[in-house]
């Protein structure tokens, strides 16, 4: 695939027709009102926006800016594939475009591209499109020239990996076999996690009980209130007999107080019978006579008549006595039926109460039943889960195990490709800094705590110096282009970005290798340029400066203040770039 050309139906856009080989380049530079203005950048003119307007070309979704900006302009890319040019027109604004005149849908047009044969797509790895291959050939923004493998700065390291595989050369049904069985295992052990974070199940996962000593015991419980309920008969009516059993108690109660009353009335009735209180006559007629007294005449007459008195006297008492407890004895009697009665009625409700209960009572132990449930069916599923995840994950790390054992063979069997990628890449770097060290190293990765199956590291010694990286960055992406593994993409598209950080030597260097190896394979290199950039080797690009920067010129962007030197020939402030 090769580019040819880019325009728009807008008169003022600058069409941009790129060379069939070889160098395309963008060149920015100053108006000459402004080449005096110490103000004055390059930013702006439209470099950024050709390698975004692009990729809108070729399937990008919608762009926020373009859609505020730009809307109703219609660009139209021309480009080449296995001999066959292809003009894609697109609107923005619209979600239709124009393939060749034919009308289709984005995602159409982005299966149309998956299937045109610029990629060798294998259909088990969805993963891999031409939409996220094209990125390591045309780099969009800023982020996308940080590392050699983030073309595309929100990708994970498993696309990564994935799409440098496919690209070097490797086999990357190996790389998505790694992450499918860690992304597996890595479920299994979330769905064990969840337990932890459950107030029940935390002490069984974290070990501090036992699940299956618990689940017995709730077996045990269970099985014994499910019984209890099944005999439970409940009476409609089980508050009011409730009730009159209470009362019945309370009836009991005081009968029974009112009786031990009469029984203690009568012990001091028999106690009174018993007592005499008074003294004999002849016990007094003893004391007398044993004083040697003679009582006298009318003295003992006195006390005859006394003791007559007295002896109405007592017998009054002890009839009365024997009267009262004849008496209490009938109330006694009375009170023992009616407690013996009120006993066997109570009886009787208390029998009532334990054979039947109330409805609270029922639906309150049906409740708690329910728990009891829950509760059995929360550990059983978890120990069923625990079960199942264990086996799973023993399975999928033996899995593992297995395919890193594999991959190692691979990789010492694939030793003559990968020692092709190492002094390919290192040609390359070779031609920036001779014999320093550098090198691209493939490496099985076997830690089992990721989704990585290759370690992949283009790197060039000190690579984290000043422009070092920018240079790691191109002969990555020359050795991507250069190695032709599943695809057949024939351009190479640089921002000005990457020579930004670049000194002199680097950069003409650059441009020297871009040269050579897009005019000897036939391929195209494109960039666009700062004038400043291009200056700076002037001297020292002697007679290859016309080759290298002069001549390979297919379009010139100005900063004229109306926008009329810029790419769209008007003056647009927009963000295109994702921030």
């Amino acid at each position: 695939m090769r580019l040819i050309e880019l325009t728009s139906t807008r008169t003022s856009f600058k069409t941009v027709k790129f060379n069939r080989t070889g160098l395309s380049l963008i060149v920015a530079r100053h108006s000459k009102q402004a080449v005096k203005d110490i103000h004055s950048t390059y930013n702006g003119v439209g470099k950024s926006l050709l390698v975004e307007l692009l990729h809108f070309c070729l399937g990008a979704g919608k762009n926020k800016g373009f859609e505020e900006h730009l809307k109703g302009w219609c660009f139209i890319l021309t480009f080449e594939h296995a001999g066959m040019e292809y003009l894609v027109s697109r609107v923005v604004g619209e979600d239709k475009l124009a393939v060749n005149g034919r009308e289709m849908k984005l995602s159409a047009y982005k299966d149309f591209l998956n299937t045109l044969g610029v990629f060798d797509l294998p259909a088990s790895i969805s993963a891999l499109s031409f939409r996220a291959l094209l990125s390591f050939f045309l780099r969009s923004g800023r982020k996308a020239y940080a590392s050699c493998d983030g073309a595309r700065s929100e990708w994970k390291p498993y696309y990564r990996v994935l799409y440098q595989s496919f690209l070097l050369g490797l086999d990357c049904h190996r790389v998505v076999k790694k992450h499918d069985a860690k992304k597996k295992l890595d479920e299994r052990t979330s769905l064990a996690k969840k337990y932890k974070e459950d107030a029940e199940l935390r002490d069984f996962y974290l070990g501090e009980k036992n699940a299956d000593i618990e689940l017995a015991s709730l077996n045990e419980q269970i099985a014994k209130l499910r019984n209890d309920l099944s005999e439970f008969q409940v009476a409609n009516d089980f508050s009011e007999r409730e009730a009159q059993a209470n009362n019945t108690r309370f009836l009991l109660v005081e009968t029974r107080n009112e009786e031990a009353i009469l029984g203690v009335r009568l012990r001091d009735i028999d106690l009174a019978l018993e007592l005499h209180p008074d003294v004999a006559p002849d016990r007094v007629r003893r004391l007398y006579d044993e004083a040697n007294i003679v009582m006298p005449a009318s003295v003992t007459k006195r006390f005859e008549e006394v003791e007559v008195f007295y002896s109405r006297l007592r017998e009054n008492r002890t009839r009365r006595l024997e009267q009262e407890r004849t008496v209490t004895l009938a109330k006694q009697s009375i009170l023992q039926s009616r407690r013996i009665d009120l006993e066997r009625e109570l009886d009787s409700q208390l029998q009532f109460l334990d054979a039947h209960r109330a409805l609270d009572e029922y639906v309150e132990n049906s409740r708690f039943l329910s728990e009891l449930t829950a509760r059995q069916t929360k550990i059983q599923d978890y120990l069923a889960l625990i079960e199942k995840y264990t086996n799973e994950a023993q399975m999928i790390r033996a899995e593992m195990g297995q395919a890193t054992v594999e991959t190692t063979v691979y990789l010492e069997g694939a030793k003559a490709h990968r020692d092709m990628l190492m002094e390919t890449y290192r040609g390359f770097a070779r031609e920036f800094y001779g014999n320093k060290a550098a090198g691209l190293i493939v490496k099985n990765n076997d830690k089992p705590d990721n989704q990585i199956r290759y370690d992949i590291e283009a790197r060039i010694e000190y690579d984290q110096a000043d422009g070092i990286n920018d240079v790691r960055i191109f002969c990555f992406d020359l050795l991507l282009l250069f190695l032709r593994q599943s695809h057949s993409m024939e351009f190479l598209f640089h921002d000005s970005r990457l020579f930004a950080g670049m000194d002199w030597h680097q950069r003409l260097t650059l441009f020297r290798v871009a040269d050579r190896v897009t005019r000897e394979k036939g391929w195209q290199y494109i960039a666009t340029v700062n004038e400043d950039q291009i200056d700076s080797v002037k001297v020292e690009a002697g007679t290859d400066f016309d080759r290298l920067f002069v001549q390979p010129r297919v379009l010139e962007l100005t900063d004229e203040p109306d926008g009329s030197g810029k790419l769209l020939g008007v003056q647009v402030d927009m963000q295109y770039e994702k921030p």
